[in-house]
């Protein structure tokens, strides 16, 4: 881990706790998963759903923002952002699909249980599941997305997936080839943002995994992400009572997002980290032929090593300062307002921006070995382009900033 310690972060403000925690998630990671990844290579059943169970039961992750209790941590003040950083990078640098997975997990937690907006009635109906639970719990999203063919409900240049309709205390919810955020296959929960017959307010909805209704289809075939089993859902009069639905506010909603977009920034540096330290052992082994010089003091590749050690330490900056901002309400907003969210999408999708820049220089300089599995490097390259493609476009996405910074309101 020291040699991670030249990406210089706001260390002070951390909690010994937080610095604690991100020590020994580094040690687990290590061990866990960078060390067998030689021999399980990215098998779900020997490698990662093992990792995941002992992130998220053992280590005690899907526990934290939950009340004392209930069984949870109660870590559930804002400045649990810096926890998530620290956490979520040293994760990631492990391996960005278990990140992506937790990240899901500690925003629905601090959408839920987070200390100024408790939702008490909440928190008490599905803590349990996480805290006294000796499984991971798997948490997907069914998030409108982007396109709008006339028959879908539209929001914000987005179609709804889901469709809602209440009656005598029940929520109905159809939707027929929903694509999840991640995990269809294993989802044992699912926040379905949906559409509602009949009103302009959407509600966001949360459907146990084994609902009635639920039908699931074949895993996609992919390349990346190999802990996130995705397949599409259908919903088909799935019928949940009226206290799963969490929220209809935008505000909520947003604040969801919020803490989302910084796991997967937080994500996304553990991911550069690795690349780090891949091209850092190449950099001082290789020696370049005939120069009898070692690959790193070469003028040329010296320069390109230090642009992409700029890039990692640019993106490890934003995530802390987007930590910083979700940690202090009082100066800059809730997590759930437009600036605040505006600021947190931006900032995941620059870190993704840069990591695909940075990952690609650092390939090139490796040549055949930049793309050779043994090396690993493909690896966080194609799970982090898969994020990145989960998040969306990022053109459409410039409408949001548009929206926030020049009051753009018909995009």
């Amino acid at each position: 881990m020291k040699d991670l310690e030249l990406f210089i972060y706001p260390k002070n403000r951390l909690h010994q706790t937080d610095l604690d925690l991100a020590a020994s998630l580094h040690d687990l990671a290590q061990r866990e998963i960078v060390d067998k990844r030689l021999e399980f290579k990215e098998d779900y059943d020997k490698l990662l759903k093992p990792s995941l169970a002992k992130l998220m039961v053992e280590m005690g992750l899907q526990r934290m923002f939950w009340p004392e209790s209930l069984g949870g941590e109660e870590h559930n003040g804002p400045e649990a952002s810096y926890t998530v950083v620290a956490a979520l990078e040293q994760v990631g640098r492990g391996d960005i699909g278990v990140s992506f997975l937790v990240a899901h997990s500690l925003a629905l937690q601090a959408a839920l249980a987070m200390r100024e907006n408790l939702n008490q009635e909440a928190c008490a109906r599905f803590a349990p599941l996480f805290c006294e639970g000796k499984d991971p719990v798997i948490v997907s999203f069914l998030l409108p997305v982007f396109g709008d063919d006339g028959k879908a409900p539209a929001w914000r240049g987005k179609a709804f997936q889901v469709r809602a309709m209440s009656k005598n205390g029940v929520w109905k919810l159809e939707g027929k080839g929903v694509r999840p955020t991640c995990s269809g296959v294993d989802a044992q929960l699912f926040g379905a943002w949906c559409a509602v017959d009949g009103e302009d307010q959407p509600a966001f909805i949360l459907v146990p995994g084994d609902a009635s209704g639920i039908t699931r289809g074949p895993e996609f075939k992919k390349t990346g992400l190999a802990a996130s089993r995705n397949a599409e859902v259908n919903l088909a009069g799935v019928e949940v009572p009226a206290e799963n639905c969490l929220f209809r506010g935008e505000l909520e909603y947003r604040r969801l997002l919020s803490w989302f977009w910084l796991g997967l920034s937080a994500t996304t540096v553990g991911g550069l980290l690795a690349a780090y330290q891949i091209l850092k052992e190449w950099g001082d082994n290789r020696v370049i032929k005939g120069k009898d010089s070692v690959f790193k003091e070469n003028p040329l590749t010296g320069a390109l090593m230090g642009e992409i050690a700029q890039d990692i330490s640019m993106s490890r900056l934003l995530a802390y300062d987007l930590a910083g901002i979700l940690a202090d309400p009082g100066t800059f907003g809730d997590a759930g307002s437009e600036g605040v969210n505006t600021y947190a999408l931006m900032i995941v999708h620059q870190n993704l921006a840069t990591a695909e820049r940075a990952i690609h220089r650092t390939m090139e300089l490796m040549a055949s070995a930049g793309y050779a599995k043994e090396w690993q490097l493909e690896r966080y390259w194609r799970d982090l382009k898969t994020v990145q493609c989960y998040l969306g476009s990022h053109e459409l996405a410039k409408h949001d900033f548009s929206r926030w910074f020049y009051g753009a309101r018909t995009l």
